[in-house]
């Protein structure tokens, strides 16, 4: 799968992402930079190729966020708000 946002779009981190990221605080976010594939390697496997996502860096607010995994993020539906 490929990247699903570009410079400029407005997301909110999902229910995992607030989890892990933003101490499940529910903001708006703009992302700041193009998709980058980051590649993790699994060094508990040595035979097992890396685990890749696309991660993208975020501004919320006066907070930058670096390094955000595309699973983390929805896109921002300002109906719902």
């Amino acid at each position: 799968m490929g990247p699903k946002y570009k410079v400029g779009d407005l997301v909110m981190l999902n229910d995992f992402g607030r989890l892990v990221v933003d101490n499940n605080k529910e903001r708006v976010a703009l992302v700041i930079t193009e998709a980058t594939n980051m590649l993790y390697p699994l060094l508990s496997q040595p035979d097992h190729e890396p685990f890749c996502y696309w991660a993208y860096d975020l501004m919320m607010g006066e907070e930058l966020l670096t390094d955000i995994p595309q699973e983390f993020l929805q896109p921002f539906d300002d109906e719902e708000e």
